[in-house]
């Protein structure tokens, strides 16, 4: 019931990847106002939108709040087992190896997970979305950066794991879910308001990178297929099995499934260059696994 309004949305998204792209190709906007844009939208736009949802789903219980911390913990940690065993002997270079066990794990919940849950599922899935995403930044923050740097010199990075601004606003949504408020009136209207950017703005921001990446050349190289299929399609796959089969709530287990098929996330690039690693081929999947998530959405969302 959900691939009518997917579609639509999608089309719609991609209209506005589209947009972004020749923003960019005609100089409308710099590189610099690029990443300042992408700032706003991390540290302003996507909270906003993730405050936003706390005054509006308030169907779930403490005991499905704590049943999806659970499951979804467990998915990142059988995302990290299974990828590296899949990975251990078809990628010999340890580094890139890491690299590609990494873009498996960690997905673009917040550009592109939020958006899609936010309208396919409204706020009874963004209680999901958002814990997903605030355990993104837990598992990143201290497994994936540890993987990043192959050394293991890097310490936890508390700071950035707490004063994340998707953290802290994660934290503030899943308070306010169980506030015995119906409706965050002013204050829920200024949240909502500056969050319904994050979807038009998130996919102008994504059709900008497309500048000055060979679509063809992305779309032929090998490897990246094997972490593009793994992040699109085996594990959603093998999450939407294990729910089905444990009987999970639907719209907890819809949005789960949903955030796992989600394309390889920004953060595996940016900290690729920060600890010298292979950020060119992390581009190239990123940036095929988004062409191709145009196609696999649709395939996962059939299932529910």
């Amino acid at each position: 019931m959900y691939l009518g309004t997917l579609i639509k949305s999608l089309l719609t998204l991609f209209l506005l990847v589209l947009s972004g792209y020749f923003v960019k190709k005609l100089n409308i906007v710099s590189e610099k106002t690029v990443e300042e844009l992408s700032d706003v939208l991390l540290k302003v736009i996507l909270p906003s939108s993730i405050i936003a949802s706390g005054f509006e789903g308030k169907s779930s219980d403490i005991k499905s709040i704590g049943l999806s911390f659970l499951i979804i913990s467990l998915c990142y940690v059988f995302f990290f087992v299974f990828s590296f065993i899949v990975f251990r002997g078809l990628i010999k270079d340890k580094s890139r190896r890491n690299l590609a066990i990494n873009m498996c794990v960690f997905a673009n919940t917040s550009f592109i997970g939020l958006p899609l849950v936010d309208v396919l599922f409204g706020g009874d899935g963004m209680i999901y979305a958002v814990i997903y995403n605030l355990l993104y930044n837990v598992f990143m923050y201290t497994i994936g950066i540890r993987l990043f740097d192959g050394e293991k010199r890097e310490k936890l990075d508390a700071k950035a794991l707490v004063l994340n601004p998707l953290t802290i606003s994660s934290l503030i949504s899943i308070v306010l879910f169980f506030l015995p408020i119906e409706s965050g009136g002013v204050v829920g209207d200024f949240f909502s308001s500056l969050g319904m950017m994050s979807g038009p703005l998130s996919m102008m921001l994504v059709g900008s990178w497309l500048i000055g990446v060979d679509l063809k050349s992305v779309l032929r190289k090998p490897l990246c297929y094997f972490v593009s299929i793994m992040r699109l399609l085996i594990l959603p796959l093998i999450v939407f099995i294990v729910l089905s089969i444990f009987d999970v709530e639907e719209v907890m287990k819809n949005t789960i499934v949903l955030v796992s098929a989600i394309p390889v996330g920004t953060l595996n690039v940016i900290f690729s260059k920060k600890y010298g690693g292979d950020s060119h081929f992390a581009n190239e999947t990123m940036m095929q696994s988004l062409v191709l998530s145009v196609v696999t959405i649709p395939l996962i969302v059939l299932l529910f």
